[in-house]
């Protein structure tokens, strides 16, 4: 049961569960007129069925077919259950997560008119109604939140439970398919209130009428209409005046106690019953921690026979010895004194081994045998002694046979299920399975980490995929309308960063007709190295272009550059004509500092790492900027941290903090402030430009490190494009946050490891 409680609530498990757990049943067929024995093959559970929480039946799969939703129950009241009585919902609701509820044996009454159906006695009733009830086994479920969420509930088939005591004859036959009542040779089971649970006559076995209320038990009021008709439940602790030591034996087993007691049953039959209880404490067996008792009668003249026999036979052995010793005493004393012990020892010796081998094999020694020489009666006697004895180490090694083999097959699904969950656990995808209907069945611990710990089996796909867009209509296409199978690349917003994910759907079986397998794989580093090996090809590229055109338009730049200063210096020219010399002059510098920076872009100076001071560095850079910034009315700060010296450029990280303070200065037409900050870890140094300016447009901060790229109109666009390139140089991170009523915050990160910088 618990390993039910933890498997996928589907209709596939469901099946295999009912159909793998199966026991033999020896049962009657045919008719009357033409009997017949069959041993089937028969499923341990009348039903096996999954509850929700609200107590309404989901899944449930009875006498081997899946009920259909019109025919589930809602068993919250013991109305609506399927006895009209029945409170297991309550009871188990009640329970932890681990404990089992088991109830009493629960079934509709048969009635002495319905099982014999005109027969004599039962035993020869073969078209009367038999017992149908079951032993409910139920254990609560619970969300990840540790929620109440429903139960499953296994129902033992009443049958399997005869079948404990249906064929035992404790006469000649040892076995047999169905015991005689009017012998007084069978066994019944009671439970722990003393009703009978297995009997010959089933309506002696406990049972519920139409509406759903135990049939009172039989006792020395009953009515003579119940007696006639066979509504008379047999009840040990009621039945003191059939005999009085009914009540005793059920007050014995609820005390634990095994032994044996003169019986007359209602048929008038005198016989020894022994008694033993079942020890059982779970459920609603835990008040006397017994499941009932179980007692083989036997009827006591069949029982005293062999001890008849064995005094005929002492009886005729005396009278022999009288004989021969009366002879043998009439020619001597000392013969006849011989003779009488060599007789007594003859008989007395047979007697005791047989005496000390009962004794041991009611100690449980099955193995005793008993070494009779002899062969007359005695010698009978002993063999059939043996023969008994045989039988039950027979029986005994057939017993533990089949437990072993229930403990290695055990260990063996044990095994295959902890490899199963080892693989998915292993996985680096999440793995998330539906139900045909969309309710959630397995998820794998990936998947946990993707979807939140809060994701639970049972979990409807719209809450799982809540807040991942588009995947509720995915997988509902996928389930419902077939389609979409297979695997895509799709973009989720997790956080605050885009995070790319291989999505697959894939059906379980044909058409997603008993689910849908959902696979997500993380590859949002993949993408990333993909953009940043673009990025890089884009620069390698532009560089290229970039070093030929500086060089191809730097040439005829100079020429032009010269003629014009000649025509600058020539005296004749009018005075607005020198003005625009002047100008174009100016045009053709600025067109020579962007080549000189194309140039330099393109080819950058062999970073030059050697151990230094990044306090020193900033606070140089803060003197080299203070007079600009002051012109704008823009303060500057320095917040220096503790840092190590380590190995970085110098000039390059200068290069790099101008460039950002520049910008920065540029946000801020009427002022500000800068605020520049270092801290230190033990791998890594931060250095923090900061500033309370308009901010960055979101949409321009993908684009910001771009060569080229500026959306003020003016400068060459390198700038920060150059800032990123010396920090790569160094094997550090460059980072943007930036927002319109904030200012803007750049953070850089230098590792200061030896093994770190080239």
């Amino acid at each position: 049961l618990l390993f039910l409680a933890r498997t996928p609530r589907d209709n596939q498990t469901l099946l295999n569960f009912y159909t793998t757990r199966r026991s033999e049943v020896w049962q009657r067929r045919g008719t009357s007129e033409a009997p017949r024995e069959t041993r089937e093959l028969l499923p341990l559970y009348r039903s096996v069925a999954f509850i929700d929480q609200s107590g309404r039946e989901r899944l449930v799969i009875r006498d081997g077919r899946f009920l259909k939703p019109d025919e589930l129950r809602d068993v919250s009241t013991p109305a609506g259950s399927e006895f009209k009585s029945e409170d297991y919902f309550r009871r188990t609701k009640e329970l932890q997560q681990g404990e089992i509820h088991v109830s009493h044996l629960t079934g509709q009454h048969v009635s002495k008119q319905e099982q014999l159906a005109g027969a004599a006695d039962p035993e020869h009733a073969n078209n009367g109604k038999i017992y149908e009830g079951v032993i409910r086994f139920a254990s609560p479920l619970f969300d990840k939140r540790g929620a109440f969420s429903g139960m499953v509930v296994i129902s033992l088939d009443h049958r399997h439970l005869m079948e404990f005591t249906q064929h035992i004859d404790p006469g000649r036959n040892f076995s047999t398919l169905f015991p005689s009542y009017q012998s007084g040779n069978y066994a019944f089971l009671f439970d722990d209130e003393g009703w009978i649970i297995t009997h010959p006559k089933y309506w002696d076995i406990r049972g519920l009428d139409r509406n759903g209320k135990l049939v009172p038990p039989y006792t020395a009021n009953s009515s003579q209409a119940d007696i006639d008709s066979g509504r008379i439940p047999y009840n040990l602790d009621q039945a003191g005046f059939i005999h009085t030591n009914y009540p005793i034996v059920a007050d014995a087993v609820r005390k634990r106690k095994i032994g044996y007691v003169d019986i007359t049953n209602v048929g008038g039959a005198k016989k020894i019953m022994s008694y033993a209880p079942i020890l059982y404490d779970t459920g609603d067996y835990s008040k006397h921690g017994i499941f009932g008792g179980v007692t083989i009668g036997f009827q006591v003249d069949q029982f005293h026979d062999a001890a008849r026999k064995g005094s005929r036979l002492i009886n005729r052995e005396l009278r022999e010895h009288r004989r021969v010793s009366a002879l043998i005493l009439l020619f001597t004393a000392l013969l006849a004194g011989f003779s009488a012990w060599a007789l007594s020892s003859g008989i007395t010796r047979p007697l005791q081994q047989l005496i000390n081998g009962a004794r041991r094999l009611a100690e449980g020694d099955t193995r005793s045998r008993v070494t009779v020489s002899s062969s007359d009666e005695l010698g009978e006697l002993a063999d059939t002694f043996n023969f008994m004895s045989n039988e039950l180490e027979i029986r005994k090694s057939s017993l533990l046979s089949t437990l072993d083999e229930l403990r290695r097959s055990r260990l063996e699904i044990l095994d295959e299920r902890n490899f199963k969950e080892s693989i998915l656990e292993s996985i680096s995808s999440a793995i998330v399975t539906f139900s045909p209907d969309g309710l959630l069945t397995s998820i794998n611990a990936t998947g946990r980490k993707f979807l939140g710990s809060e994701i639970a089996v049972d979990m409807p796909y719209r809450d799982v995929f809540q807040g991942w867009e588009g995947m509720e209509q995915r997988t509902g296409n996928a389930l419902f309308e077939r389609s979409g199978y297979g695997r895509q690349t799709l973009r989720f917003m997790r956080g605050n960063s885009w995070t790319h994910f291989d999505v697959g759907f894939f059906p379980i079986g044909r058409d997603a007709e008993r689910g849908l397998t959902v696979t997500l794989r993380n590859e949002t580093e993949k993408e990333k190295l993909r953009e940043e090996m673009m990025r890089l090809d884009r620069l390698a590229s532009l560089g290229k272009l970039s070093a030929g055109i500086a060089h191809e338009v730097r040439n005829p730049l100079t020429g032009i550059s010269l003629l014009l200063d000649d025509l600058h210096d020539n005296a004749a020219l009018a005075h607005d004509d020198r003005n625009m010399i002047k100008k174009a002059l100016a045009e053709i510098e600025r067109v020579e500092r962007l080549i000189s920076a194309l140039l330099n872009y393109s080819s950058p100076v062999r970073a030059d790492f050697r151990t230094g001071d990044l306090n020193m560095v900033v606070n140089d850079t803060a003197l080299l900027m203070r007079r600009q910034c002051e012109r704008q009315k823009v303060s500057i700060r320095v917040d220096a941290g503790e840092l190590p010296p380590f190995r970085f450029d110098p000039e390059k990280i200068k290069q790099a903090l101008m460039n950002i303070t520049r910008n920065a200065l540029e946000a801020m037409p009427n002022g500000g402030e800068i605020r520049i900050s270092t801290t230190a870890d033990a791998e890594q140094a931060t250095l923090k430009v900061s500033d309370n300016g308009a901010g960055i447009r979101e949409e321009y901060l993908p684009l910001i490190f771009e060569p080229f790229f500026t959306s003020k109109g003016a400068g060459t666009g390198l700038g920060l494009s150059i800032t990123q390139r010396i920090v790569e140089e160094h094997h550090g991170q460059i980072s943007v946050e930036s927002s319109t009523e904030a200012g803007t915050v750049f953070t850089i990160k230098l590792p200061m490891t030896a093994g770190s910088a080239p």
